[in-house]
């Protein structure tokens, strides 16, 4: 990813325009699957390409609890590979953020309405989709908090500072 994403010297709308015409650029090469810009992004946003309609939407990610049993069958995480029951857990939800645009600009704009007074989450590196939640995270850590709020990733400038 280049660095003038980063770069706090430009405006913010100007680089968060900058980002979507970059991975537009990349969605359409590779259409109808799901395009995002590094290994950091793919939980946080990404970009889909239809073919037919010739439109672009961008997904992000919002934070889904489960703290009963029930719930986390329905979310599909009660089976883990050493047979450890789980009681609660936190996945990530993907969601469309935007309708459907022909354009980068479309797509911004549609972005700016969704995440605008949000609150968010934000992670710094490579994260799944899913981690436990049992007993094993630390108390400053409680995991309702996340609670439908938008996934953030550290290094790209898609969510404003007031993060709360």
């Amino acid at each position: 990813m280049r660095t003038a994403y980063e770069e706090k010297r430009i405006p913010l709308q100007i680089r968060r325009l900058m980002l979507f015409s970059e991975i537009c650029r990349r969605a359409k090469k590779y259409p109808d699957e799901v395009v995002h810009l590094a290994g950091y992004s793919k939980v946080a946003f990404n970009i889909v390409y239809s073919k037919k309609d010739k439109k672009y939407t961008a997904f992000g990610g919002v934070f889904k609890y489960a703290h009963i049993r029930q719930e986390v069958i329905e979310q599909g995480v009660d089976k883990l590979p050493h047979d450890e029951l789980v009681m609660c857990a936190l996945t990530v939800k993907r969601q469309a953020f935007t309708k459907a645009s022909r354009t980068p600009l479309g797509l911004l704009i549609g972005w700016n309405k969704q995440v605008k007074n949000k609150s968010f989450k934000c992670i710094k590196d490579n994260m799944d989709t899913f981690f436990k939640v049992n007993d094993e995270l630390e108390m400053d850590y409680p995991p309702h908090k996340f609670y439908e709020r938008l996934v953030a990733s550290a290094y790209l400038p898609l969510w404003d500072d007031n993060q709360t």
